[in-house]
């Protein structure tokens, strides 16, 4: 898990490799993480380090947290900087991601202290490097590792092509939730496991066929992840239009030429490999924009919840949040989605990190996140664990104005 350097931290990205293009390569993903930083709100111009494709007298400075990028085009030809450069990301932990020319000849394309490392492909980094661009980000930890997906379809419709974009975004990495994939136990209320998995997605696929808002399910489901501010990627069939109600989405439309065959309904309609290719690519790109949009509503209801308890909150580059009252400082960390062990390990770590460097806080930190959708089982299982931990507890957004006003009186006693 990488933490970062401090509440006001900078990243470092060490770009390495050998053969041809190597330059222009490194440009690629340069573009590709300045879009991601953006849609994050981050200058990458500001807080993003860049050491390569040479050194060139540049050193890496290990105190960043730190993520490794090496093309491997050609037998690798490196300098003793740049494998000792490896061999100290490979020793602090750090994220190293090969990407190489061709996956089966991957072990005389990369160094020999990263053949044990898994390898990817150049053609599997995305058009626009979408992909790798995403996966240095959650090595930063800005993106988190477990990639959530939600697919919203008309059974009758698109059955065919949800399970042809279920397979493809399974073999990119995602945790795809579709209703016939699922893990759903008989006797479960599956509308309450469909709100629970939405509320925990990172980006929903609708697939906006001809009678898709005609199902009472599938206009909820676009109802509720545009009330819980998730960004959708609405793929639209031919001859759809962009419904109005859809706030939160990004518009993908189809044409006849996308489809395998004539048919473009039921359950023998499939997409071109291509077509299917730039869906997953867009829905990577999608990631950092929709993290960014709920992160920006968590933070905005708390501030505003804040604001009104009389309390300053201050904002940090990992959006962290710092709530100073009289009787001190208090760590609040929003988190996206449901939380989870390893949001509370992160938060104990972060607020062990900023202890040991002379910064003060009350404890325990905080997880604040979004009830909304949430199971009541999980929400009751939160609920434990605050009587349970010591290291962190855990805020629903509804229950922070209490919180923020308890924080105030106490204070003033």
């Amino acid at each position: 898990m990488t933490l970062p350097v401090s509440l006001a931290g900078r990243y470092q990205l060490l770009v390495l490799g050998s053969g041809p293009g190597l330059a222009g390569l490194a440009s690629r993903l340069d573009t590709a993480l300045a879009r991601a930083f953006a849609h994050l709100g981050v200058n990458a111009g500001k807080f993003l380090a860049r050491l390569g494709p040479s050194l060139a007298g540049a050193k890496l400075d290990r105190r960043l947290p730190s993520v490794a990028v090496f093309f491997g085009m050609a037998a690798p030809l490196l300098s003793g900087a740049e494998l000792q450069c490896l061999d100290d990301l490979i020793t602090d932990g750090s994220l190293i991601i090969p990407v190489v020319a061709e996956t089966t000849s991957y072990t005389s394309l990369v160094p020999p202290q990263l053949a044990m490392l898994n390898g990817v492909g150049i053609q599997s980094c995305g058009e626009a490097f979408e992909r790798l661009a995403a996966r240095v980000l959650e090595g930063f930890g800005l993106l988190r590792e477990r990639r959530r997906l939600f697919i919203s379809y008309r059974r009758l419709e698109t059955s065919g092509v949800a399970t042809q974009l279920y397979e493809a975004l399974d073999s990119a990495g995602f945790d795809v939730f579709l209703d016939t994939h699922g893990v759903l136990r008989p006797g479960e209320p599956f509308q309450e496991i469909l709100w629970h998995r939405l509320a925990d997605t990172d980006v929903a696929l609708l697939l906006d066929s001809p009678g898709f808002l005609a199902s009472r399910w599938t206009e909820e489901e676009l109802a509720r992840a545009n009330n819980s501010s998730i960004q959708i990627l609405q793929v639209l069939w031919p001859d759809q239009t962009e419904p109005a109600a859809a706030a939160f989405s990004t518009f993908h439309p189809l044409t006849d030429a996308d489809f395998d065959s004539g048919a473009v309904l039921g359950p023998t309609a499939r997409l071109r490999d291509t077509s299917v290719s730039g869906i997953v690519d867009e829905v990577e790109g999608l990631r950092a924009r929709a993290m960014a949009a709920r992160q920006a509503f968590l933070v905005r209801e708390f501030l505003q919840e804040a604001r009104r308890a009389g309390l300053q909150v201050r904002t940090t580059l990992e959006r962290v949040l710092i709530v100073s009252a009289p009787d001190g400082n208090h760590l609040v960390q929003p988190v996206i989605g449901i939380p989870d062990a390893e949001r509370y390990e992160y938060l104990e770590e972060l607020h062990r990190l900023e202890v040991s460097r002379g910064r003060t806080y009350r404890t325990p930190p905080i997880l604040l996140y979004d009830q909304k959708g949430l199971h009541s089982r999980w929400l009751g299982h939160l609920a434990w664990l605050n009587g349970s931990l010591s290291c962190a507890n855990s805020l629903s957004l509804d229950k922070a104005e209490s919180w923020l006003t308890g924080l105030a009186r106490s204070s003033a006693v």
